[in-house]
């Protein structure tokens, strides 16, 4: 596929995504959402793929949905079906059908290097990646009430599971935006870096995700960590259990107690 609204590369077993609208502060639109999922499938398939990097070029991350888009919606009388949850016939659990709500589904841990602002849809966007790292220049909230709009796209179910019930009432009522050290504070990012640390920040811990840890149990531990957010303590306990027995009969686990006992890297597999 060839990409215009995106730049995506792999290399030490790192996928990177950049979004690339910097004229436009890679505001959102159909086409970059359309390259972002085909990019982020084809790392998820890749079996030398062990972590993601999502980042942006330019000053921004994301400076939310494309004003153009805003002003058609505007003037057209509101919003149709433009929100359709559009990953309803892969297999995935109905929690994990929202538009971004995939991005959790995914085996491949996921990194979000925000370098910017990180707006609107592209703050609801990041609140879906694993892990956040924040630039000193980020600025990051919702914005929504400074446009006439509420949370959407799950934010109002992950914004107070991130920050907390208090933090995540400031900024979904306020739609403030937060600094990179704020941001560190309340634990919407869990680091925030001199910009140009940034990217070798994110690097560097995508390459220790994948080259110190098994996929399959990087995997297994998204899945439960997610999963887990919407059962009891017992069926959790129960399911980590099972896992365990299960993950003791696989290739990776043998390496990884091999590689350990002969001080070496371990060769991980996913198998």
């Amino acid at each position: 596929m060839n990409f215009t609204d995106i730049i995506y590369e792999k290399s030490d077993r790192v996928a990177t995504v950049t979004l690339n609208r910097p004229e436009r502060m890679n505001a959102w639109r159909g086409q970059l959402e359309h390259e972002m999922r085909a990019a982020m499938d084809d790392a998820e398939r890749d079996p030398e793929i062990g972590a993601i990097i999502v980042t942006g070029a330019g000053k921004a991350f994301c400076a939310g949905l494309d004003m153009g888009a805003l002003t058609k919606i505007a003037s057209d009388a509101g919003l149709g079906d433009e929100l359709e949850h559009a990953r309803a016939g892969d297999g995935l659990h109905p929690n994990f059908r929202g538009r971004f709500a995939w991005l959790l589904a995914m085996k491949t841990p996921i990194i979000g290097a925000i370098n910017g602002a990180c707006v609107g849809m592209g703050f609801a966007n990041a609140l879906h990646y694993d892990i956040r790292i924040a630039s000193d220049r980020a600025r990051m909230g919702t914005i929504f009430p400074r446009r006439g709009l509420a949370l959407e796209l799950g934010a109002s179910w992950l914004l107070p599971r991130i920050v907390g019930l208090a933090n995540a009432v400031e900024l979904a009522v306020t739609g403030k935006l937060v600094d990179g050290a704020e941001a560190y504070r309340i634990g919407l990012v869990s680091k925030v870096v001199a910009h140009d640390e940034l990217l070798p920040a994110a690097r560097a811990l995508a390459i220790e995700i994948a080259t110190q840890c098994s996929p399959l149990g990087a995997g297994e531990a998204k899945r439960m960590v997610y999963e887990h957010l919407f059962t009891d303590m017992t069926t959790a306990c129960i399911d980590e259990d099972q896992t365990a027995i299960r993950m003791t009969r696989s290739q990776d686990f043998k390496e990884g107690i091999k590689a350990f006992t002969e001080k070496r890297a371990p060769r991980f597999t996913g198998k």
